[in-house]
């Protein structure tokens, strides 16, 4: 931690002054921040013989299911190996995917240079659009938590003690079937996220019309271009409704209620969203998204991913019996590598560093 610590003032290792005559190399630190979390592994002693910590590990920081789909409606992909859990994860920002990367390299010269007892078991890269949309062409994040409601919805109450204050981090690589979503018409895609897909507009209705869609917006929206983003931001959050298929939207389904950030039952959570690129080939691009969140209790994000009415059935928006002329739910996502991790409050020398006495 002392090392990123230095990064972040612009110190790297190598670069610095080794002659009298000459001062250090100072790099630009481009917003390089760092955040450390451990996993269920580290509380259950797998591998380590003696456990590396006898605290207590918190109810609902587990591994994810390996056999068989993760989540109910959320499949491993096929043929991968499903990585993404550790004993101790380390979630590198910054402006530039430059400061990211040298921070990682940083990481493994500091290992091999002073031996220590670690394995990089795996590292997942991403970025975030400057349209402010996903892989799939719609906005992205728009109806997150408001700051003014975070915190309540962020931070460990205090159980265990060890983490109050704290936090909880979920991250999932999700992979998405872009070419499956692009053979769907707009209107049937609006449907399924609940959304218009050029002004971002909630939707509040789904008008059937023989074998066809008629999504319904908000008719006041500002359209896409309006100068005034404070203005369209309030037509970003979808208000209740009575229509079945616009609940059986993704928007809906991933906030079933509205209620305060504290609220157990309303299942909030913070999330970050980050793309990624992994491959263009013959058979097209292979791509998706970082998901991460964080939530005072990883309860919230399992029943978010578990309960029927959210998304416990169905893979990622619409009915899950649809009638003639509503749209089938797609196939869009499988967990291409994920894992849980408790993300202790600052103290010195590092956050979580009384898991470690005694």
């Amino acid at each position: 931690m002392d090392m990123l610590a230095a990064l972040q003032r612009g110190d790297m290792r190598d670069l610095r002054a080794t002659r009298a005559d000459e001062q250090p190399a100072v790099l630009p630190a481009d917003g390089f921040q760092v955040l450390v979390g451990f996993g269920p592994r580290l509380f259950e002693g797998e591998g380590h013989d003696p456990p590396l910590t006898a605290a207590e590990r918190p109810a609902h920081l587990v591994e994810l299911r390996r056999c068989g789909p993760a989540f109910p409606s959320l499949p491993w992909s096929a043929g991968d190996r499903h990585g993404g859990e550790a004993d101790v994860l380390l979630q590198l920002t910054g402006v530039s995917e430059h400061s990211v990367d040298r921070a990682a390299v940083e990481v493994a010269k500091l290992i091999a240079d002073q031996n220590l007892p670690l394995i990089l078991s795996g590292s997942y890269d991403g970025f975030q659009r400057d349209d402010g949309r996903s892989w799939i062409g719609f906005h992205d994040g728009v109806s997150n938590i408001e700051p003014s409601q975070r915190r309540a919805a962020v931070v460990c109450g205090g159980d265990p003690a060890w983490n109050s204050g704290g936090t909880y981090l979920a991250f999932l690589r999700i992979e998405v079937a872009l070419a499956a979503w692009r053979s769907l018409d707009r209107e049937t895609q609006e449907a399924i996220v609940g959304r218009d897909k050029l002004t971002g507009s909630p939707l509040v209705a789904v008008d059937t019309e023989g074998a066809g869609l008629r999504p319904r917006t908000i008719e006041q929206c500002p359209l896409t271009g309006a100068d005034d983003w404070q203005a369209r931001d309030a037509f970003f959050n979808p208000p209740e409704t009575a229509d079945p298929l616009v609940e059986a939207s993704h928007i809906h389904r991933v906030n079933q209620n509205r209620g305060a950030g504290s609220s157990r039952a309303g299942h909030r959570i913070f999330r970050q969203g980050y793309e990624y690129l992994e491959d263009l080939g013959p058979s097209g691009p292979r791509l998706g998204l970082n998901f991460v969140s964080f939530q005072n209790d990883l309860e919230q994000i399992q029943q978010v991913l578990g309960l029927e009415g959210w998304l416990g059935d169905v893979n990622f928006g619409g009915p899950t019996s649809p009638q003639a002329g509503e749209p089938q739910p797609p196939d869009l996502m499988a967990l291409r590598a994920g894992g849980f991790y408790a993300v202790p409050p600052s103290e010195s020398p590092f956050p979580g560093a009384s898991l470690f006495e005694g």
